[in-house]
């Protein structure tokens, strides 16, 4: 009803609830303010009906102006008004940080205090929160980027979990293959030798019977010489005691014809993973494939890298390089480390090793050597251009976390080429670190596998 009342109590001129109303001689009211500057403009006439007035000593509609103020009480909330002296709150005390009215203003409680109108403490607070508010907006943003990229993360997971079961699918299945291979083989050397064997024993035993059918022959001539009448046994007597006499000799029994199977399975599985060694390689680092940026590519055994002109889909996880073309290896353990990086005819490289923040992976700090735009670089307190001794093909990179020392060198003419001075940062035991790699050409760096019975220092069980 208010709302309905307040449309009749506005001015025809401002289209606001009346201020300081004052009637013409038309009858017709306008704000005072409203009708001045309808004068200021030169009109003497009533704005609605054009009705002329000569005086601007207009007299206050009294009862308008009361309706009005009333009308502008009532629409006033409940929270607008002290609720001591059931004034509008139109002030802010500075000192106690709280909404006034006129009459707490000249109260003993605030005298003294720095008071200020309510809109003008309102407008800078406004553009307070509104600066906080944007704060909050981009803090709302960083979290709904943060989880879309872990539902990317996990999206990649399931792309992961898939690459890495093929990967440990065809491995099992090149060992199955080996396995199958070799035991076929040694399967066909038992039936080879069962074949010999059993052949063998053949002859022997077709040997045997034709020696028993002429010592048979022998016994019956004899027997029925024994039974012959005296002379004709007599006549034939020296040769049949010559034939009898002239036996072979005793057959003795075969050795060594039976199946070697001590050869065959005496610790066949520790001889079937000796045969399994030489024809396997151990890579002293294994790349970490979470750390690639998103255009280096990994081989399948994580033990080299090269450029990729289009960008792999990868997440933006915070272990991973976005804007160096490198790659992290895995965290070496506390021992002695040495690995070989092929850089060939590559004119672009770097390797070394980092330490730092993993998740924030350029900004660690580390010491590398590398070629780029034709000049060779060598770490120092400060990294600058070298001619080294000879043409770099192969680097060692040589850490030892219990000496705290690390070296660069180059294997094939065992030319030392840089070692940590005793004036840089020591390597603690506690310091976690980490391979380092970098290219941006499509020929691959290649780690050097170690081929069995080869050693360059590394244990087992340190790596």
């Amino acid at each position: 009803m208010a709302e309905s009342l307040e449309v009749h109590l506005q001015c025809p001129t401002c289209l606001d609830v009346f201020k300081d109303p004052v009637i013409l001689p038309c009858s017709h009211s306008f704000c005072r303010a409203c009708l001045q500057q309808w004068k200021d403009k030169g009109e003497r006439s009533c704005p609605l009906c054009r009705t002329e007035f000569r005086s601007m000593v207009l007299p206050l509609n009294l009862a308008l102006k009361n309706l009005c103020e009333n009308l502008s009480r009532a629409s006033i909330k409940s929270d607008d008004i002290c609720c001591l002296h059931k004034e509008e709150l139109k002030l802010f005390c500075l000192d106690h940080r709280e909404v006034v009215c006129i009459i707490c203003r000249d109260a003993e409680i605030h005298v003294g205090h720095k008071i200020r109108p309510l809109e003008e403490v309102v407008k800078g607070h406004h553009e307070e929160l509104q600066k906080e508010l944007q704060k909050a907006k981009e803090r709302l943003k960083d979290y709904n980027d943060c989880r879309e990229n872990c539902n990317e993360q996990a999206e990649y997971i399931k792309v992961q979990r898939e690459n890495v079961e093929r990967k440990i699918k065809n491995n099992f299945e090149e060992l199955r293959r080996f396995l199958d291979v070799e035991e076929e083989a040694r399967l066909a050397v038992v039936r080879e030798e069962e074949k010999e064997k059993s052949q063998t024993m053949k002859e022997k035993m077709a040997a045997l019977g034709e020696q028993m059918a002429a010592l048979s022959e022998v016994i019956r001539s004899t027997e029925e010489q024994l039974v012959s009448n005296n002379v004709a046994f007599m006549k034939k007597f020296n040769t049949a005691m010559g034939m009898i006499q002239e036996l072979p000799d005793k057959p003795e029994l075969i050795g060594g014809r039976l199946l070697d199977e001590t050869k065959h399975v005496g610790n066949l599985k520790f001889k079937v993973w000796e045969l399994m060694k030489e024809k396997l390689a151990y890579s002293p680092v294994i790349l970490d494939p979470n750390t690639a940026h998103p255009r280096i590519r990994l081989s399948e055994d994580l033990s080299s890298l090269s450029w990729e002109d289009v960008q792999q889909d990868r997440p933006q996880n915070p272990e991973r390089f976005q804007t160096w073309r490198s790659v992290l290896g895995a965290a070496l353990d506390s021992g002695r480390h040495v690995w070989d990086v092929e850089v060939g005819d590559t004119n672009f490289w770097a390797v070394g090793i980092k330490w730092g923040d993993p998740c924030l992976p350029e900004k660690m700090r580390g010491w590398v050597i590398g070629f780029h735009d034709g000049e060779y670089l060598i770490p120092s307190c400060e990294y600058g251009a070298w001619n080294p001794p000879v043409k770099l093909q192969r680097i060692r990179v040589e850490v030892d976390m219990n000496e705290s020392s690390f070296s660069f060198s180059e294997p094939l003419t065992n030319t030392e080429l840089w070692k940590m001075p005793s004036d840089c940062p020591d390597l603690s035991r506690q310091t976690k670190i980490y391979p380092y790699f970098h290219t941006t050409r499509k020929i691959p760096l290649k780690v050097i596998l170690i081929p069995p019975g080869v050693t360059t220092g590394i244990s087992l069980q340190s790596c």
